[in-house]
Order: structure tokens, then sequence, then C-alpha cells
């Protein structure tokens, strides 16, 4: 697969931002809720369902509730996703909002603070600052050991 030339996507979860490199990302598309479907993969923690995807079933992954996101009034018709790249094949992700794609130079890279980390592993390692706004870092084959814990 092509590398990026350093880019990354911002997105949002609830209020939350994220930044992800576009390395970890296959396709960003929008699919009516009614598509996810509940089978095999429920058994994954954070599962919505599975969607189908060039000829396969796709997990799709609940980061707002991996990362602990009040969950709101629930996403509409409509599922912004996420299709990530992980080590056991595509995932996906449905996010809030895309606020677009930016090349690295517009980030400033700081690690998650030392206490952050003392009761255990999380979802993230890494801080960014991009336009005065603190982003969580988000890595595909990091996030997924997460989720794929049975």
């Amino acid at each position: 697969m092509p590398r990026s030339a350093g880019m990354n996507l911002v997105f949002r979860l609830g209020t939350s931002a994220f930044s992800l490199s576009v390395d970890d990302l296959a396709e960003i598309r929008q699919e009516p809720a009614s598509q996810l479907t509940d089978d095999e993969n429920r058994s994954f923690p954070y599962c919505l369902g599975t969607l189908a995807y060039r000829d396969q079933k796709i997990p799709v992954i609940n980061l707002k509730a991996l990362f602990r996101i009040p969950t709101g009034s629930g996403g509409g018709d409509l599922l912004n996703l996420l299709i990530l790249v992980g080590e056991s094949g595509f995932w996906g992700v449905p996010v809030s909002r895309i606020e677009g794609i930016f090349p690295l130079s517009a980030f400033s890279v700081c690690r998650a603070p030392f206490l952050a980390m003392l009761t255990g592993p999380r979802p993230y390692q890494t801080l960014e600052l991009w336009r005065d706004e603190l982003l969580i870092r988000c890595d595909a084959l990091w996030l997924e050991q997460f989720w794929c814990r049975a």
C-alpha cells in the first residue's frame, strides 16, 4: 500500500477530537444505519455489528464506548464511517464528524501524561495539538488490540 506522504485525518466522536494517519485509512463512507447487521462479531467487545464491505463482513466498532465518551442521542439514519486497516483486516468506526485531512506539519505531538497511564494500558499513547485544540492520536493497530480482546 502506498504511504500517505505525512497526512492526518481529523475527526470527532461527540465533542472529543481525534487524529489518525491516513495510512491507517482504507476509505471514508456514509452508510444507512440499517446496513449494520447483528451477528457473530458481536462477541467482540465494543462491536456494534457488521457491515458488508468488499465482499466480506467487517466489524463496526464503537470507539465512543472504548474511549468512554457519552453516546448522546444516537447518530440518525446515516453513519459516517471510517474504514480502517488493521492486523486482522478491515474494520469500521462510526464518527460524528470529519474535519478533513491535513499535513503532519499542522500538528505538534506530545506524549500522554504519565499519570494517565498508571491504571493500565489506554487506547491511546499520544496527544497532538492542532489549531490550538488537543487531539487524541489514534493508531489502527494499537486500537485493534483493545476491541479484539474476547
